[in-house]
């Protein structure tokens, strides 16, 4: 069995959904063996509100990590006029990143996570719904890594849900980063930030 955050060896089953917000639609293909396939997640969905929402100043770089097909990225690269950089470890959901960020008009870097380690992105803004089934040793992991590709004052955003482990992820978030507050709550989906 593969997981979203494997490569699928099985058969393409290729489908289209649309997401709205703010105002705007977005189009994204989407595969079977990549997470949420079927529509944006409610956890994605929550991170987008909750970034956009506390988004006190501009940002001029995101790292978006564990981009999957592509919704975070391209959602907030869009709203807050940004050029993300799309980290992904699912050679499937890569493929469709390349076409999501072109169907819907964002100038985006993508990297596979060998690409993204030898690289010197750094940014102001670093987002991740992390792949909580991949184990607690990769999502700490994540955090770490947001620490240390943000930029001085920079901010982390992370999604868990409280059944997920929540006050654990905001405790780790508060050992890296000095600080850690949750920014939106809704329907046990926890919106927490760090800022360097």
């Amino acid at each position: 069995m593969s997981h979203y955050f494997t490569t699928d060896e099985g058969e393409h089953d290729f489908s289209e959904i649309s997401f709205d917000f703010h105002g705007e639609t977005y189009k994204f293909k989407t595969d079977r063996g990549v997470f949420s396939r079927g529509q944006v997640d409610y956890g994605t969905r929550t991170l987008l509100e909750g970034v956009v929402s506390d988004a006190g100043k501009e940002y001029s770089t995101l790292i978006d990590m564990g981009a999957g097909y592509g919704p975070l990225g391209i959602v907030l690269g869009s709203v807050l006029k940004i050029d993300p950089v799309m980290v992904e470890v699912n050679e499937d959901a890569i493929g469709l990143l390349h076409e999501n960020v072109r169907k819907n008009g964002v100038n985006a870097e993508i990297f596979n996570r060998e690409e993204y380690d030898r690289s010197d992105a750094a940014a102001e803004l670093y987002v991740t719904n992390p792949p909580f089934r991949a184990g607690k040793e990769t999502v700490m992991g994540i955090i770490a890594d947001g620490f240390e590709r943000l930029r001085e004052g920079g901010s982390f955003y992370m999604v868990v849900q409280k059944k997920q482990g929540m006050k654990s992820y905001k405790g780790a978030i508060e050992n890296t980063f000095g600080n850690a507050s949750v920014v939106m709550k809704d329907r046990g989906y926890h919106v927490l930030k760090g800022v360097k």
